[in-house]
């Protein structure tokens, strides 16, 4: 038996959601853990027409003419089947399902069979094991390494310490891999044809998800749309901001155009700051305040909290919401990033406001950003 840990990095996404990978990383451990293939780079030409910017300018490890003279993913198909699929494997990788569903997409572009393979996720598993929340590689291998992840999101890299967090879990608890694994059902999944998924949850197609997807973004809305097209809100969601809105359209908008227009003491000076979604998400009219008072105290908003010098957590304990940008400040931080923390409290201090107060504010019209001058 041996195990096989692995990443993947993706060039980008189309417009159904599927993901062009240009690397499959991985490492292979035998059963007690001992290195048998050091961490390789499988690089794949993704065959796109552009690639994502963000990629290109913080996680593509290789110079991109290099990556696309190399074959496509046909090409190199039986390659990574093999490693897949042999009787002998234990699959691994960090939110697996993630990097399982690029495989699919590649899969199905190329009229490739899918992968039938079974797989193990080591962010599950730690977050069983320590009983803490979902955390991003950088931040569980700073826990259970000790050290900064320093070249993560290069695939062969990434690969090696999922395998490194998973033999430091092994070593505290004094456990074989696969025996963790037994003890923690919900970190194994597998495949069905183009289905896929973890143990506790429904095994689903990229389609299928995405119309479920779909399907629960659609309960906020009227049925009704704008002139412009954007669908309007039901009453009880006025104070959302859900794609496809008018209100996501005018936030969206004010980030683009919003102009000092109050004195006020420069204490955000050269600053991006961003919200937790929990309050992002769910008030449109205060969020339009905030952003025009951050640009009148000299900083900027940014919806891309890990790029931000200061980050705003609040807690929505009455709703049970999680906030998936606070895993990526924290996988930021965890990776060298020097980003302030603040609760939303003390956020509002700054700006001399308690939350009452900041709801009863005067509205920020922004009517006059439906202008398509406006539109980028």
């Amino acid at each position: 038996m041996k195990y096989l840990f692995f990443d993947i990095e993706c060039a980008n996404r189309d417009c159904t959601g599927r993901n062009q990978i240009y690397s499959f990383g991985y490492l292979l451990a035998d059963e007690n853990m001992h290195i048998l293939e050091r961490e390789k780079d499988i690089l794949i030409n993704p065959n796109v027409k552009q690639w994502d910017r963000h990629v290109v300018k913080e996680i593509l490890a290789y110079p991109k003419l290099e990556v696309e003279k190399k074959p496509r993913f046909n090409k190199v198909y039986t390659k990574i089947n093999n490693l897949l699929e042999s009787s002998e494997t234990i699959v691994c990788g960090f939110s697996v399902k993630d990097d399982v569903g690029y495989l699919l997409d590649e899969c199905e572009r190329y009229e490739c069979a899918p992968f039938q393979f079974k797989f193990y996720d080591i962010q599950r598993l730690a977050a069983k094991v320590s009983e803490t929340k979902i955390n991003g590689l950088g931040a569980v291998y700073v826990e259970w390494c000790g050290q900064l992840a320093d070249g993560a999101h290069r695939s062969d890299v990434d690969a090696r310490y999922t395998y490194e967090v998973a033999k430091a879990i092994c070593d505290k608890t004094k456990k074989k891999l696969i025996n963790l694994f037994q003890e923690n059902e919900a970190c194994e999944g597998k495949t069905d044809g183009f289905r896929f998924g973890y143990s506790d949850e429904e095994l689903l197609t990229r389609d299928e998800r995405r119309a479920k997807r779909e399907e629960k973004r659609m309960q906020y809305f009227s049925g009704h749309k704008e002139k412009n097209g954007e669908r309007i809100l039901k009453e009880e969601y006025q104070d959302f901001i859900l794609k496809g809105s008018r209100n996501n359209l005018l936030f969206l908008r004010l980030l683009d155009h919003v102009q000092p227009k109050n004195e006020r003491e420069q204490i955000f000076a050269g600053k991006k700051i961003s919200i937790s979604l929990n309050y992002e998400l769910y008030h449109f009219r205060n969020m339009l305040k905030i952003v025009q008072m951050i640009c009148d105290c000299g900083g900027e908003y940014v919806k891309k909290a890990s790029i931000a010098d200061i980050f705003v957590s609040y807690e929505d304990v009455e709703n049970g919401r999680t906030c998936t940008k606070q895993k990526f400040v924290e996988e930021a931080i965890a990776q060298g990033a020097k980003i302030q923390i603040m609760n939303f409290e003390e956020f509002l201090k700054q700006l001399n406001l308690t939350e009452e107060e900041l709801n009863a504010l005067p509205d920020e019209d922004v009517d006059y950003l439906l202008d398509e001058k406006y539109k980028k």
